[in-house]
């Protein structure tokens, strides 16, 4: 896949990488959070709505997503999403703090079509447990990459 963007593209202002987030639902409590994340917004789109986003992208342009939150796969429909991305032939990756991500939410996204998965760690255990607000996610974290590069 072509990462460069064109002149063309930059002409016509085309999205071309975007980087989403699609909740602010969160199981962490980093103290370095710019979103302040933890519950969902109460007017986050529906699933038909974000859908319709990814639709609208493809439509424009866009050769890759990076779906963040919050924690992305809190959302109960983030697998259609990633599935829908994927369908339209865009790369997608998630960006997570790793926390809950089981085997079985990782198997649904590789199925699903994810291409990309980044883990968050902010150093070493005991800073990144502090930064992140919760004992034993540094544990979590480093436990995620290797199940996920497994998969």
């Amino acid at each position: 896949m072509v990462r460069e963007t064109t002149a063309e593209e930059v002409r016509r202002c085309v999205p071309v990488a975007v980087v989403w987030e699609l909740t602010l639902t969160c199981n962490l409590k980093c103290r370095h959070c710019g979103s302040r994340a933890g519950r969902p917004r109460g007017n986050e789109l529906t699933t038909a709505e974000a859908l319709d986003v990814v639709d609208q992208l493809a439509r424009l342009g866009t050769r890759e997503i990076a779906i963040i939150g919050g924690e992305a796969f809190l959302r109960k429909d983030w697998i259609e999403i990633v599935r829908r991305i994927h369908s339209h032939g865009i790369r997608c990756g998630m960006q997570t703090g790793g926390r809950q991500l089981t085997d079985e939410r990782i198997r649904q996204a590789a199925d699903a079509g994810l291409d990309q998965l980044g883990v968050s760690i902010d150093g070493m255990e005991a800073l990144h447990d502090r930064m992140r607000g919760v004992a034993g996610s540094f544990r979590t974290a480093v436990s995620a990459l290797h199940r996920a590069k497994a998969a």
